[in-house]
């Protein structure tokens, strides 16, 4: 016997089974005339309707049968189901498939089989009308014409119920829409309920599109998918696309369409996808939209799914706008009553430490808001302005955070780190309003463990004409919109007459609590600080103590860095150099700046500066306090300084070459005869061209290599040879300072892999820099030597020398020994910089020491090739 294979569209052709509604539901009439009508013309002994499921045959109608239903593994429907004609197997008996087939052998003892499919609207094979007799039989193409034509009219009798539900659900809608009383977000759901059965899709959403934002108003989806409230970036939605359409926008495979690379695809896989603009009020609200993982073909989106969208949509847009006039009214009635109430507690209790908080809850149930703060501007003595909140939501999230919660909430919290939402209402008086603080630059995110901030209203609070504090509002589910900023106005004119009041109190008890408010200060500047600051064991490295901002750099929770040494989360290659700081610190009592990279908690590295101190606690145990500062801003600005250095060098050489084309023509008389004083200045003006030419040649060559734009040749070169003509092309130079160049070595045979244009680069800048740092008279020596497989070229100088204290500068960019205005030789401070990078990239070193007797040497070692 063979067991019947399963279709390669199963998962799908079972979703169109089930969509029928036909499965387990009692006999009818319409298809039990039909089985009869074939039991009689073939003169069969049964006849069925057969849906076949996952794991078995099930028959909707049957004519000589007994049972309902029978395994698949034994069907003869599920073979049939396989075929886009009819399956016909005359005689059982004789075919290997079925002759030992349980229901060959066995009751009801079929002798032959005819099975036509049953295909679904969309395109699925659902089941069979088939033909059963205990006896071999062959069938003409006459009577499987017939049988053809019945199975047709089971399909019929389908799609027949299929427009019915259609029917039905336009009932259901209208039902809905004559009562729609109480809450209007749950009779919204309900028509989203209602949209879901119809059309077959799991997900169904009321969205309200603000900007770039996407808000999920009222959804239907399977459990834990999605929240009401939700927002999301509206480029990240299918409505992005469906607002640009003035009609329904339906997407039947998204993989297949055009829209295959959306970010909603790849990120949530939605295959297929209908929905609709939503106009309230004559303005774009959002969109009615529904959706599913599975891709739903072969036939689409019906024209009575259209149709049906587009009719709930004038319903859900119709109950969307009589939401809004309610919720107006409900706001205005609110604003009236919170008004009220806060001028008298203003009046009655000015200095009730209760007034502000009291209102402040009004606040957030007006609004619709979970957190809250309202707080007055202070400034220290240098003018610098910070927050000290009146009252706040207890945003507590572990114990520590508790703890300095209860602790302060007395006195109020002073916030002085305005590199944030709220320092942005400080900085400019103005308000601040973000719905999407995981997208807002302005937002400097939240330590681990903190609850989650979605969106934020920030508003200044006057007193007449002085900006005296400010009220922050955040994760109201719906976001805010400016009109909040209207209807909350009379109540931040009244906030600003009670920080008035309770700024006379404040002053009147400032003695009594300088000692409290100090302690909080400096625990604030700890936990609050911008910059991470850590306690660990000199000895063992552990960590005893870390501040919220370090936290927010690492990535670590508290509890998980509490848990580790420094090693840990410092990358294997800064071992050497972190044994240097370590003896550093040891003998000097700090160290610092010292930058590094440390290692994230989900692996990634970042740059930081860490400054550390020594000290003992009561027991004697070896300490170091750290500032860890996250440079990684830093390094991207300086990714920006650099291509602007760049853009600024690359525009100069434009008119630097025609200032240096007037000034030669002008040095040459073709404007006449010069007078001598005119001739020493043009002179001049020539020479400095030259090492304006040099700078932005310099700066160029950094930018490149900086970038790895710079390309390189590579080829065997001769030594000797080209170190003969940069010395020759640099005579006159030598000239100039009166010094003699020389080639010397013994090996006139060496060769090097390099790049000959970059080398001769190389070569020509440390040539130039010991011809400018010798004394007058003296000899320069180019030196050709073999260094264990590198081929050596040495620069010796008998002049000044490199300081000791700038030797471990020497290749840094625009270094200069001598940094004053007044030093004896020009150039870019950035020749050894580019130098120390061509070598790199030739795969070679360069390096410096002293000359004996005095002087400097430079050298580059590049690889040997050996003579062929």
């Amino acid at each position: 016997m063979k067991t019947p294979e399963l279709p390669a569209n199963e998962t799908a052709r079972l979703h169109s089974l089930r969509a029928t509604g036909l499965l387990d539901t009692p006999a009818d009439e319409c298809f039990d005339r039909l089985t009869r009508l074939a039991q009689g013309i073939f003169g069969v002994k049964i006849a069925l309707v057969s849906l076949v499921d996952e794991k078995r045959q099930w028959f909707k109608s049957c004519q000589g049968l007994e049972v309902r239903e029978t395994s698949r593994d034994i069907s003869f429907c599920g073979h049939s189901i396989l075929q886009d004609q009819i399956f016909v197997v005359p005689n059982t008996r004789e075919d290997e498939r079925f002759r030992d087939n349980p229901l060959v052998t066995g009751s009801p003892w079929i002798g032959c089989y005819a099975g036509a499919p049953l295909v679904s609207p969309d395109g699925f094979a659902l089941g069979t009308l088939c033909i059963i007799d205990d006896k071999p039989r062959e069938f003409s193409a006459t009577q499987l014409r017939q049988l053809r034509d019945l199975a047709d009219c089971v399909e019929e009798e389908i799609r027949h119920r299929q427009r019915k539900r259609y029917y039905r659900a336009l009932e259901q809608l209208s039902l809905l829409r004559n009562d729609s009383r109480g809450d209007p977000r749950e009779h919204l759901r309900a028509g989203l309920q209602l949209g879901c059965e119809y059309l077959r899709l799991p997900f169904g959403i009321v969205s309200h599109i603000r900007d770039d934002d996407y808000r999920v108003v009222v959804q239907v989806s399977p459990p834990g998918a999605l929240a009401d409230g939700q927002t999301f970036s509206l480029k990240d939605t299918y409505c992005a696309l469906t607002l640009q359409e003035n009609k329904v926008l339906a997407i039947d495979h998204m993989a297949g369409s055009r829209y295959a690379s959306h970010p909603c695809y790849r990120q949530f896989g939605l295959e297929s996808y209908i929905g609709i603009s939503l106009q309230v009020a004559g303005r774009c609200y959002g969109t009615l939209n529904f959706s599913s993982p599975d891709a739903r073909t072969p036939t689409g989106f019906s024209d009575f799914d259209y149709e049906f969208v587009q009719l709930l949509a004038r319903w859900v847009s119709f109950l969307l706008e009589r939401w809004e006039v309610d919720t107006e009214l409900m706001r205005y009635r609110q604003v009236e009553q919170a008004v009220a109430q806060a001028q008298a507690s203003f009046i009655n209790r000015p200095e009730h430490p209760q007034a502000f908080a009291e209102l402040l809850e009004e606040i957030l149930h007006f609004t619709g808001s979970e957190y809250g703060f309202i707080g007055e501007i202070l400034h220290d003595g240098d003018g610098s302005p910070y927050l000290k909140t009146n009252t706040i939501t207890n945003l507590a999230w572990n114990e520590a955070s508790r703890r300095f919660y209860e602790d302060n909430i007395a006195e109020g919290l002073e916030f002085r780190n305005l590199d944030n939402l709220f320092g942005s209402v400080i900085a400019t008086g103005q308000p601040v309003l973000s719905n999407r603080l995981a997208d807002d630059t302005r937002s400097s995110g939240t330590p681990e463990g903190h609850p989650t901030i979605q969106n934020f209203l920030g508003l200044p609070i006057y007193h007449g004409n002085q900006f005296v504090g400010m009220m922050g509002l955040a994760n109201r589910a719906e976001g805010y919109e400016k009109s909040m900023m209207e209807d909350l106005a009379p109540l931040l004119r009244t906030v600003g007459q009670l920080m008035e009041a309770s700024r006379v109190q404040r002053q009147q008890r400032a003695s009594e609590l300088s000692l409290k408010r100090s302690e909080a200060r400096l625990r604030g500047l700890f936990e609050l600080s911008p910059v991470g600051i850590a306690l660990n064991e000199l000895d063992s490295g552990r960590f005893l103590e870390v501040n919220d901002a370090y936290l927010v750099s690492s990535g670590y929770s508290r509890a998980e860095l509490l848990a580790l040494e420094y090693r840990d989360i410092t990358p294997g290659e800064y071992g050497a150099e972190d044994a240097i700081q370590r003896e550093i610190l040891i003998s000097k009592g700090q160290f610092g700046p010292y930058e590094k990279e440390l290692i994230r908690k989900d692996g990634s590295h970042y740059p930081v500066i860490i400054y550390g101190m020594l000290v003992e606690d009561a027991s004697g145990r070896r300490l170091i306090w750290s500032i860890i500062e996250d440079i990684s801003e830093r390094k991207r600005l300086a990714v920006m300084q650099r291509e602007f250095v760049s853009t600024v060098s690359h525009e100069l050489r434009t008119p630097l070459t025609a200032i240096s084309a007037a000034l030669a023509m002008v040095s040459k008389g073709v404007a006449g005869a010069l007078p001598v004083q005119a001739e020493t200045m043009i002179g001049l003006a020539l020479r400095n061209r030259e090492r304006l030419q040099e700078l932005i040649d310099d700066i160029l060559d950094m930018e490149k290599l900086v970038a790895g734009k710079m390309s390189f040749r590579f080829e065997t070169c001769a030594l000797v040879p080209l170190l003969s003509r940069v010395i020759e092309d640099n005579h006159s130079y030598a000239e100039r300072f009166s010094v003699r160049c020389e080639l010397a070595g013994d090996a006139p045979d060496i060769r090097a892999m390099a790049d000959p244009k970059r080398l001769t680069q190389v070569v020509a800048n440390l040539l130039s820099n010991a011809i400018k740092f010798s004394h007058e008279g003296g000899v320069v020596q180019v030196r050709v030597t073999r260094e264990d497989g590198y081929a050596r070229v040495a620069v010796i100088d008998h002049g000044v020398g490199v300081p000791e204290n700038f030797q471990h500068r020497l290749f840094g960019a625009f270094a200069q020994a001598d940094g004053s205005d007044s030093r004896r030789v020009g150039g870019t401070g950035l020749g050894l910089a580019i130098s120390k990078k061509l070598a790199d990239k030739m795969n070679g070193r360069i390096g410096y020491c002293n000359t004996d007797g005095g002087g400097a040497t430079f050298y580059i070692d590049l690889p040997e090739v050996s003579a062929p």
